[in-house]
């Protein structure tokens, strides 16, 4: 090996070591071809799901190769603070676990909370609307309708988290597509804010316990849920509607029917407090709903920071 090589060697595995990158080129933006059995397509097939929607109402399938029976869906949601983002923004991980566990990659968008046409809860009728198009089309899409995984990351693993709980209520369900139940069959979530007032308080202890510094920004809990800013200087949802809280929280929802959850998280974030994810796997536990919470010392906002492998995740969805 000539010098060069070596030296290039060593920096790429300082930084899988020092960055929890689940391979040496990921932390510079690279995605190797996917070790699974199964190959999945890396140019997607768009559909829209609501007739004369928007740019954000559109999903795209990265389908399976090769494959004539139905598969499982892998349902992934982007992040975003629910006001940006886009459905092309889908992590590696998500095509290792298709890969590995053969399922058809699913990426949808949603109108975000910051627009004026879509008023909360229409970000969750854009979600579950999505679902049910995807039941509806399984055949087209190659997806076995009764077996569909929701994924998503920061607000992304929020909107997911909040689909898998509440299937079906009527107040987060929406008009679109109707006649499937928006029933899920599990949950991928990575680093979520699920309970947006515990969220702000959790935001203000790390900034007052010098974990975190202040962000220069609202939070986006009031996008959200559409509350008139309070102070401007303060994270808080104070101006938001008790109710709204309730019903954008997961864990208002919970309870014994509903689908398994794995949930990753770092405690080195300082976008969204850690605790979060631990506080929901405590009540998925308590609900007696099948959970794991994998936590990484000084892990941050971002999923190669994470001690987490999609086989890993492939074998908890496949209950091993």
């Amino acid at each position: 090996m000539t010098r060069t090589k070596l030296f290039i060697f060593i920096i790429l595995t300082a930084a899988t070591a020092a960055y929890g990158c689940r391979g040496p080129f990921s932390c510079f933006g690279g995605n190797s071809e996917p070790a699974g059995e199964y190959k999945v397509r890396k140019k997607p097939e768009t559909f829209s799901y609501v007739e004369k929607g928007t740019e954000q109402q559109k999903l795209d399938l990265y389908r399976l190769v090769g494959v004539s029976e139905p598969r499982p869906a892998l349902v992934w949601i982007h992040g975003g603070g629910w006001i940006r983002g886009f459905r092309g923004n889908v992590d590696p991980i998500a095509f290792d676990m298709a890969s590995i566990g053969g399922y058809q990659l699913i990426s949808i968008g949603y109108r975000y909370a910051n627009d004026e046409t879509a008023p909360w809860p229409e970000i969750m009728y854009d979600v579950n609307g999505a679902i049910r198009w995807i039941k509806l089309h399984s055949g087209e899409l190659g997806v076995d309708p009764d077996h569909i995984i929701l994924a998503g990351e920061s607000a992304g693993a929020h909107l997911a988290a909040l689909a898998a709980t509440s299937s079906d209520v009527a107040a987060l369900s929406g008009g679109e597509n109707p006649g499937p139940s928006t029933e899920v069959s599990a949950a991928v979530l990575f680093f979520g804010p699920y309970n947006m007032a515990r969220l702000a308080e959790g935001k203000r202890e790390q900034i007052e316990k010098d974990y975190c510094m202040k962000p220069g920004y609202r939070s986006p809990a009031q996008e959200l849920l559409d509350c008139p800013e309070v102070d401007k200087d303060t994270y808080n949802v104070d101006g938001c509607k008790a109710e709204d809280i309730k019903l954008a929280d997961p864990g208002t929802h919970i309870d014994a029917d509903d689908p398994p959850a794995y949930l990753a998280v770092g405690t080195g974030d300082c976008v969204v407090p850690w605790t979060e994810s631990e506080a929901l796997s405590k009540e998925l536990t308590e609900a007696g709903v099948r959970n794991v919470l994998v936590k990484t010392p000084g892990g941050v906002h971002r999923i190669n920071s994470l001690n987490v492998s999609a086989g890993e995740i492939v074998e908890f969805l496949e209950g091993r």
